[in-house]
Parts: structure tokens; sequence; C-alpha cells
């Protein structure tokens, strides 16, 4: 497989919105952010009088390609920039004042020699901008970018996770891989392998998290052997080993949803079927939501509102609160529940959020942070999604990505919240960074 600094392409293209408001709203952000790249320059000549914490403050509102350009303009703020306080900073703010949805899709070029496979990673900004309020309408995203990513010698790829702005991948050349990738800064790094092989399709509910104890990004990777038995690993980004888990025997036979979300804490979670699995005692079997502990390396186990016949679904919401999904089937055709946990780990806190009562319901793929948008497929042939506003039974749709997909024969298909999430900028960097002293 091509690495990033020998055959591997990068490209970054923009998706121009199609309507003249979409433009001048466009535009008008630009000359703003251009404005405040102007102040940061003139905050050069006055650097030396400035304390450093008035200079972060000032920095931390850029957009992070602004800041990569600016790594070049002198070695002080390179050093700055560069310091794992100053990323944690960032992000944070990010976090905080940014609500945009990420889409990664693949294609593959498997006639094409060599291999070539193409992963497309898109973004749609519903955030208000930092220089005045903007209403909010689907209609009129801002900011929806098109960045694609292109693999030399690779078969196929797809999307296994997601946290802090960083991606994890499965790549399949002549032996499989696993790739991190940051969209922001366009890097990405090659995993080394892991204590046993793995196979392209076993290893689908594996998840990346953060552990803050160690300030450092975890993959925790579920591998599923012949003989249906689960083997765990960890893999540490800072110290870039991996290490074994000892699992106990009921989580060793267990079951994983292929669907794991990673919260704001770092702690990835599944909805794990437990009992006799693959027999045929259905009375035995039941559903938990677990999270894996990085302090203890264990799975942990968080309470669930109530009583369902269908377990849970998992939802990504952006934010700190655990959201779930239950299906009900009723007479008059099925009513889907989502759930929010307010106060993380306390079961009194579950909140239900919004119902969808409609004969066809309407499958939610991920939620915009805070402002009750979702996206939803449409559950046609052609695999068409549409962004809902709104919680309530009869919601218009407002706007169909689709038609953005549509360039380069890019489709969806039901892993659609494999590959669909909230997503913020983080200037991480996947290779340690050689800074000279200020």
């Amino acid at each position: 497989m091509a690495s990033k600094h020998q055959s591997s392409k990068l490209e970054v293209k923009n998706i121009m919105p199609h309507q003249s408001s979409k433009l001048e709203v466009k535009n008008m952000i630009a000359h703003q952010s251009s404005k405040l790249e102007v102040k940061v320059k003139n905050m050069m000549f006055h650097q030396s009088q400035l304390p450093e914490e008035i200079c972060m403050e000032i920095l931390e509102r850029l957009p992070v390609r602004s800041l990569i350009r600016f790594k070049a303009i002198c070695k002080s703020w390179k050093s700055l920039i560069s310091t794992p306080n100053f990323s944690d900073r960032h992000f944070d703010r990010s976090v905080a004042s940014s609500n945009k949805l990420g889409i990664i899709l693949t294609k593959e070029y498997k006639f094409s020699v060599p291999n070539q496979c193409v992963i497309s990673f898109h973004t749609l900004n519903f955030s208000p901008t930092s220089f005045g309020t903007l209403n909010f309408s689907p209609t009129s995203l801002v900011g929806t970018t098109f960045i694609e990513h292109w693999l030399i010698g690779c078969k196929k790829a797809k999307s296994i996770g997601w946290c802090r702005g960083i991606l994890l991948l499965g790549v399949d050349c002549s032996y499989y891989k696993l790739l991190l990738w940051n969209p922001s800064t366009r890097e990405s790094k090659e995993i080394p392998d892991p204590p046993y092989p793995l196979e392209y399709e076993g290893i689908s509910a594996s998840a990346l998290g953060y552990d803050y104890n160690v300030k450092s990004h975890k993959i925790v990777l579920i591998y599923k052997k012949r003989g249906c038995e689960n083997c765990i690993s960890v893999y540490t980004l800072k110290t870039n080993l991996w290490t074994s888990v000892d699992l106990d025997t009921d989580h060793k036979v267990a079951n994983y949803d292929i669907f794991p979300i990673t919260l704001v804490n770092g702690a990835p979670h599944w909805v794990i079927k437990h009992g006799d699995v693959y027999g045929e005692d259905c009375d035995n079997i039941h559903h938990e939501i677990e999270y894996f502990d990085f302090a203890v390396n264990n799975f942990l186990v968080v309470p669930q509102p109530g009583e369902y016949d269908s377990p849970p679904e998992l939802y990504d919401t952006g934010g700190e609160h655990l959201c779930i999904g239950y299906e009900t089937y009723e007479v008059d055709g099925i009513k889907l529940e989502i759930w929010v946990m307010k106060r993380y780990g306390v079961k009194d806190s579950w909140s239900k959020w919004m119902t969808f009562e409609d004969n066809k319901v309407p499958l939610p793929i991920c939620f915009a942070k805070n402002i009750n948008v979702s996206l939803k497929s449409g559950g046609s042939r052609d695999g068409r999604c549409a962004i809902y506003n709104g919680k309530k039974k009869g919601t218009k749709v407002e706007f169909l990505v689709s038609s953005i997909f549509s360039r380069n024969s890019f489709g969806f298909d039901h892993g659609l919240r494999k590959k669909a999430f909230t997503f913020y900028e983080s200037l991480i960097c996947l290779e340690p960074e050689e800074v000279e002293e200020r």
C-alpha cells in the first residue's frame, strides 16, 4: 500500500453551493476569514510584546488549513501550534463552536493497474459563523467540502470508526492493513500489524477511541476467529504498540454490534449480544450497552432506560450524551423512540428525545449536535438520503444530499451508519513532529 511519502495521492476539491444565496453566504464567510487572517499576520509584528496566552487565544479560533499555513511563517508559531496543549484547546473550541456532519465513502477501481481505491470525505456544515448569527436551513448548507484520498495498490477500503477528528480505515491490499487518516491535515498513518493476522471482513465491530489519561488515540480491535471466538487487542497511537486484552468467557463468545459509537469522553460503546448467541436458546439472549474502559482494559455496562422487546441501536450526536433508539412494532406500523442520557452513567437521567410514528419510519443514520437535525436514509433503491429538520411525525425532507454524491457515481448503501458521523476538525499529528526550540 502506498504511504503518504511515496505514491499515495491526496487531492482536495470543494463542492460549491448551487444557489446564489449560498454563494453569497460562503463568500461572506471567506471574506471575514481573510480579514481575521490579516489581523493574525499583523499580530506577528507585535508578537514579542504579546503574552503567549493571548497568541493562543487568537490562533485557536482559526481553521486547521489556516494554522497549517501559519506554521510556515516563523519557528515560534510552528512550535506553539504544534504543542499537544494547543491541539487540545483548538479541538475543544471546535467542539463548542462547530456543527458538522461528515460522510466517508469509498470507491474501488478494480480493473486499473495497479489497483486503486479512492476515499471520499464530505462535510456538511450547519454551524453559525463566528462573525454573526446564521439562520439555519438545511437548504442553504454553508461550507460543504469534498476531499479525496487516493490509495494506490489497494483493492478496497472501508470506514471502521472515528474519534476526535481522526478516521480509522481498513484497506485491503495484498494483505489487510489498518490506516488512520486526519482529513483536516491530510495526514495518514499505516498501523503496524496486530499480534494476529487480519481478515478483511473479520473486524467490523472494531472502534477508535481516546484515552485522556495518556492523551492518545487508541484502537479497540475486535477480531472474530473462524471458530466464532473473539480476540481483542488495543493499539496506542502515542507508543505505536499493541496490547492484548484478556476477556472473560462471556465476552469471548458475545456478538458485538458492528455500529459502535465513540462519545466525546473517548470511550467506544457497543450493543453487545450475550447468551446463546449462536444456538437456539432465544430465552437466554440479552443485549447490553457496554463501553471499553481504557483505564482497566475491560468492558463496563451502561444502564438502559427500560425494558424493550427489541435491542437498542446507538446513534452519533457528536456530544457528551449517549443516544439510543428502540423500535416497537404496533398495529398501525413501526414506532421508533430516541432516548438521550443527560448525565452519563445515571439511569434516571435517560430522557425521551423524539419519537417517529410513521408507517414507514425513515432510518436515522446520525444526528447533528443540539439542533434536531438528522441524516436519514430515504429507503429507496437508489440509496438517496435526506436531511430532516425537526423531530415530529410528518417532518418535511428539506435537502437531498444524494445530489452531492451523484458526482463520480458515489452511492449510499445500508452500511451508511458506519460512514456518517458528527465531525470536528483536529490538528492532531499522527507522526511525531520535529519542532525546533523557540
